[in-house]
């Protein structure tokens, strides 16, 4: 079963914007064609994303 997309939120068409806007305890994550980026938890990465092969651009922290 294919995760909801919608539990992503916003998507940023920029790296750099979704690192600016993104706190200390969450992390970037982009698609598998590097196209769009999320802010999200590492709950919510764990969740699904993750199993769709999206791929961490900016860690917690970071």
């Amino acid at each position: 079963m294919q995760f909801d997309i919608s539990m992503l939120g916003m998507g940023y068409f920029s790296l750099e914007a979704a690192a600016v806007d993104k706190s200390p305890s969450e992390m970037v994550i982009t698609d598998k064609n590097e196209e769009t980026y999320y802010i999200v938890s590492r709950e919510v990465f764990e969740a699904g994303p993750k199993q769709e092969g999206y791929k961490i651009s900016v860690n917690e922290g970071e």
